[in-house]
């Protein structure tokens, strides 16, 4: 809405002024200047961020190797079997499962007593083991078609315990009832 005001005349009559807004356009518009404030803060708290959660490790050149000394032990006399370790899965009800160990009497009723069997049938000197196979030594799984997938990873999760090292998956078999 335009000003009025009001000015005194000579004759003491009270006369109206009228000010257009189009004598307000001449002026300068208002100039907008961005608030940096909130964004340097914003770019120090990040920057502490990152400093806090950095993780400073040696590098890799920097870590020293230890090799082993001298000339090894005398060779083995035992020849390790050519055949690969299998593990035989198999369904018993919706949850259940049966473990086997191919060409091994005794069966493990648990992932545990497999991982320990699994200990039991390898070599490894450095350990104390005096098995027939050798950390590196092929442990294949063979499931049955019907057992749960969770079954399989646990007796995978069990020969990784027994630290053996080349294990594999045989593709699944169709389950005999």
């Amino acid at each position: 809405m335009p000003e009025t005001q009001v000015k005194p005349n000579s004759n003491n009559d009270a006369t109206v002024h009228h000010e257009s807004r189009r004598s307000k356009r001449s002026q300068q518009p208002a100039r907008m200047q961005l608030n940096l404030t909130s964004m340097i803060d914003v770019i120090f708290q990040l920057l502490i961020y990152f400093v806090v959660t950095a993780s400073f490790a040696a590098g890799e050149g920097i870590i020293t190797a230890k090799l082993p000394q001298g000339t090894g032990g005398a060779p083995s006399k035992a020849e390790p079997p050519k055949q690969p370790l299998n593990i035989i899965l198999s369904s018993a009800g919706t949850f259940g499962y049966n473990i086997g160990i191919q060409n091994q009497p005794a069966a493990p009723r648990d992932f545990e007593q497999l991982a320990t069997m699994l200990e039991g049938l390898q070599f490894d000197p450095e350990r104390g083991r005096s098995g027939a196979y050798k950390p590196d030594h092929p442990v294949i799984i063979k499931p049955a078609g019907n057992v749960r997938w969770q079954h399989v990873v646990n007796a995978f999760n069990a020969a990784i315990t027994a630290r053996y090292s080349n294990v594999s998956f045989a593709q699944a078999t169709q389950a005999s009832n």
